[in-house]
């Protein structure tokens, strides 16, 4: 599901009703007026990113995700239940972890700028992550 959807109300008027559900976040609404000044009108949503181990290697877990075309960042949740959150640029599509002891759950959402307002995906798939005293490390997605 997506998380934006703009929908016309009738000729003069408009709406963005976004809904949400499912993991991790299981609902949010909200509803913005605007001012349509003709019969057309038109819908865009941010598509969420696809989470995906990378390279494990000794003490390092890469957790990579796929790229949002037209995404001006990323809202990056990581650690335990997701409780860290980075946001980085476009650019970015991995993190790696490391350390002697680290875990936990990661998901991403893509975030997309609009001028006045930023739009963000519904989150993505999650990841289990673990690195254990610099030798194991684990994903599974």
């Amino acid at each position: 599901m997506t998380r934006s959807t703009l929908a016309a109300v009738g000729v003069g008027a408009a709406a963005l009703v976004a809904s949400l559900t499912g993991t991790p976040a299981t609902s949010a609404a909200f509803t913005d007026s605007a001012v349509v000044t003709s019969g057309a009108l038109t819908s865009t949503t941010v598509p969420a990113p696809v989470v995906t181990c990378g390279t494990l290697a000794v003490g390092s877990a890469r957790i990579n995700w796929t790229a949002v075309a037209g995404a001006t960042g990323y809202r990056v949740h990581s650690g335990a239940n997701g409780a860290t959150v980075t946001t980085v640029g476009p650019g970015v599509t991995s993190q790696t972890y490391t350390g002697l002891i680290s875990g936990g759950t990661f998901w991403v959402e893509a975030l997309r700028d609009f001028g006045s307002v930023q739009w963000e995906s519904v989150s993505s798939n999650t990841a289990s992550y673990s690195v254990l005293l610099l030798v194991v490390a684990l994903c599974s997605a």
